[in-house]
């Protein structure tokens, strides 16, 4: 019942039918640019941006890490067409 290839393909079939409409409903300008943001935000907060971006002080770094999660939050409502 569960391992016959007749239910298997059926599922499948579905599966395929779900993920072609999902990537029409999808606007991957705002998806690269949600991760992109939000990836900017995790190397601030990691530290690791410092090494490229030198910062004048705590608040500026901390700005910078809110404004580019803020950016990446509101890029993701933009994601659905």
């Amino acid at each position: 019942m569960f391992g016959s290839p007749k239910g298997s393909s059926y599922i499948y079939g579905i599966l395929i039918k779900t993920i072609k409409v999902m990537l029409k409903k999808i606007n991957f300008k705002y998806l690269i640019g949600a991760l992109g943001s939000l990836g900017v935000c995790y190397l601030t907060m990691a530290g690791i941006i410092q090494q490229h971006i030198h910062f004048a002080g705590v608040a500026n770094e901390m700005g910078f890490a809110m404004l580019s999660l803020l950016m990446g939050v509101m890029l993701i409502f933009g994601i659905k067409k």
